[in-house]
């Protein structure tokens, strides 16, 4: 601001042979306002408060005199706010002569109690998931964050063909459960344990505990106000809807590679029904034992036939959605873990075995049947030593 006394620039102001150039130039102001503020000047006693202050601040701190003079208490209460301090300090001023001088002048509205923001919401916690396993079950838990109590934590067994197995509810610190989430990914590395988007989770609970109504499965104790404590869920993905699509090159190429898939960890529990291995492990003892094969090449071409036709026989309508289903499922999981080319099998089988095309054409149904014979020294359905070794995680936390 230009070092200008403003009873000199409000004698400029007032003077009618100044132009406002003069005064622009000497306030240090656009012209523009030095002729707003002369013709505020000229008709004070009507002027507005909010007329006065938009001026700029030069201006305002000389027709802040002028407002003293006129005793406009209302045009000095509202310069007090100005932005220019010289300005707000200059009217404060004016108002404490006004009321030395008994003009009533009213306080000023005192600002608001600066009420603390509230902290941010903290970032919801990821909840965990396994892969669905040969019969359709996986193991979930999802976590909600209860300020002032800790972390609930809602363990979850869920089947795509009874629904909600099963649902422990406990109660942990917050170090406690990041303790709790690193010894389940760990320990749940071999099933596929891996973090998963909490809505998600929360819907699939959700159609698990819609199931019961369907299958008659026992709801397990305490969940219907578990998950109206949760709220209302959203819809999840259409099983195999994260994989995208592929070219039909890609297509034949990934369903060539899904007989691989057996070789992963996470699909050892994937094998046909145990009465069905045990009729099936019949047929080849008889063409084992049978003498109408001239030599070993034909009577291993006849126990391949046998496998091909089992295969197929397997596949009825009500296994094939159940198993492309699961294939869909086992796709998205491997895709949210990275392994890509392996959820583009997995999803090509599951398109596969859904169009009814041959089992023994499907890399993934063939080996599906054919492991279970290729362990020796154990019964058809059995589980080998690897299976053993899957870690129990439903577990209850402290």
């Amino acid at each position: 601001m230009p070092n200008l006394d403003p009873e000199e620039l409000l004698a400029l102001l007032r003077d009618p042979n100044v132009e406002s150039q003069e005064i622009a130039t000497r306030a240090g102001v656009p012209r523009e306002e030095a002729g707003r503020a002369a013709r505020i000047l000229m008709v004070l006693a009507r002027a507005k408060p909010e007329e006065v202050v938009s001026l700029p601040a030069p201006l305002a701190l000389a027709l802040t005199r002028a407002a003293l003079a006129s005793s406009r208490v209302d045009l000095l209460s509202a310069l007090a706010l100005h932005a220019g301090r010289e300005v707000a300090k200059e009217a404060k001023r004016c108002l404490h002569v006004l009321r030395t001088r008994g003009v009533e002048v009213p306080e000023a509205p005192r600002p608001p109690p600066l009420v603390p923001a509230p902290p941010p919401p903290e970032p919801a916690l990821p909840a965990l998931a396994s892969a669905p396993d040969g019969h359709g079950e996986r193991a979930v838990w999802l976590p909600r964050n209860l300020p002032g109590r800790g972390i609930e934590v809602g363990q979850a067994v869920l089947s795509d063909e009874r629904g909600l197995l099963s649902l422990r509810v406990g109660l942990v610190g917050r170090k406690e459960w990041r303790a709790f989430a690193k010894d389940i990914l760990e320990r749940g590395a071999e099933v596929g344990v891996s973090e998963a988007p909490r809505d998600r989770v929360h819907a699939w609970i959700a159609e698990a505990r819609a199931a019961n109504e369907r299958t008659g499965q026992h709801v397990p104790e305490g969940a219907d106000l578990w998950l109206q404590k949760l709220g209302p869920a959203t819809q999840a993905p259409a099983p195999g809807a994260l994989v995208p699509p592929l070219t039909d090159q890609e297509e034949r190429e990934a369903l060539a590679a899904s007989g691989g898939l057996h070789e992963l960890k996470v699909f050892l529990s994937w094998l046909p029904a145990e009465d069905f291995l045990r009729r099936l492990a019949a047929r080849f003892d008889e063409v084992q034992v049978s003498p109408l094969y001239l030599d070993e090449r034909q009577r291993a071409a006849q126990l391949d036939r046998v496998l091909a036709d089992a295969v197929e026989e397997y596949l009825d309508p009500a296994r094939r959605n159940r198993l492309s289903s699961r294939l869909f499922a086992l796709a998205d999981h491997l895709q949210e873990r990275g392994e890509v080319a392996w959820a583009r099998a997995a999803a090509a089988a599951g398109r596969a075995v859904a169009a009814g095309l041959p089992g023994a054409s499907i890399p993934f149904a063939r080996r599906l049947v054919e492991k279970a014979f290729s362990r020796r020294g154990q019964a058809p359905g059995s589980r080998g030593p690897e299976e053993e070794q899957v870690p129990s995680l439903i577990v209850t936390p402290r």
